[in-house]
């Protein structure tokens, strides 16, 4: 348990980088450009007798639909190994964020079980108020509605093909039926849309805000 629980998968690294999950891959498995191959960190390691599952283990995910799709399971040297790969602010980020996740896993399975209280109620952290929620509907779209536009403008999208593509994003981490079930249990009504679902998960809105980032600074097929 203590092995399994002690590895964050590349889903998440690209969440707490602010990346896309299919980049996140390319910089482990390389890429080919135009007919020239690039090394990835795995090859390297391999290639050099690294003990590349010590740093990255193959894994798998499902998506919404069922799929199949190919992630790494990392252990906290393989994020020691990332954070070095990255300067400044993101470099600085990325490592808080892993830091605490692996501190957080190892209290977690230290913790005796018998503190667990037998009848806790597992959405206890997750409660708000519903004043709140109605309070803070729409926050995230009031404050990122500027970077839509211009993704609509620079991509000739319309507002709904963006929204499906920010909840396809979502889709590759989250389980968002799960979510919604969350967002019921927490408020006691359906959100009325999908979307709704960023202003009961900071979660939810941290990886929309990161994915509509990279949209505006990155060129590519979408």
């Amino acid at each position: 348990m203590a092995q399994i629980e002690q590895t964050i998968t590349t889903l998440e690294i690209a969440e707490m980088m602010g990346m896309r999950h299919d980049r996140v891959l390319r910089k482990l498995e390389g890429q080919d450009v135009k007919g020239k191959h690039t090394e990835g960190i795995i090859e390297i390691l391999t290639h050099h007798n690294l003990g590349a599952s010590d740093y990255f283990i193959p894994s798998t995910y499902k998506d919404e639909s069922g799929k199949e799709n190919k992630c790494y399971k990392v252990t906290k040297l393989g994020c020691d190994f990332l954070a070095n790969k990255f300067n400044g602010e993101k470099g600085i980020v990325f490592t808080a964020r892993y830091v605490k996740r692996f501190t957080d896993m190892e209290k977690a399975i230290k913790k005796p079980q018998a503190a667990l209280p037998k009848n806790d109620d597992p959405f206890a952290d997750c409660y708000i108020a519903k004043q709140q929620l109605d309070a803070s509907r729409g926050a995230w779209f009031r404050k990122n509605n500027w970077k839509l536009k211009i993704i609509m403008e620079q991509f000739g999208w319309t507002r709904k093909f963006l929204y499906h593509k920010i909840l396809v994003e979502l889709s590759d981490i989250y389980d968002l039926e799960l979510e919604e079930k969350f967002y019921v249990q927490r408020f006691g009504y359906r959100p009325e849309y999908k979307l709704d679902l960023l202003d009961g998960s900071k979660s939810l809105a941290r990886l929309a805000t990161g994915y509509i980032n990279y949209l505006l600074t990155e060129e590519g097929d979408y």
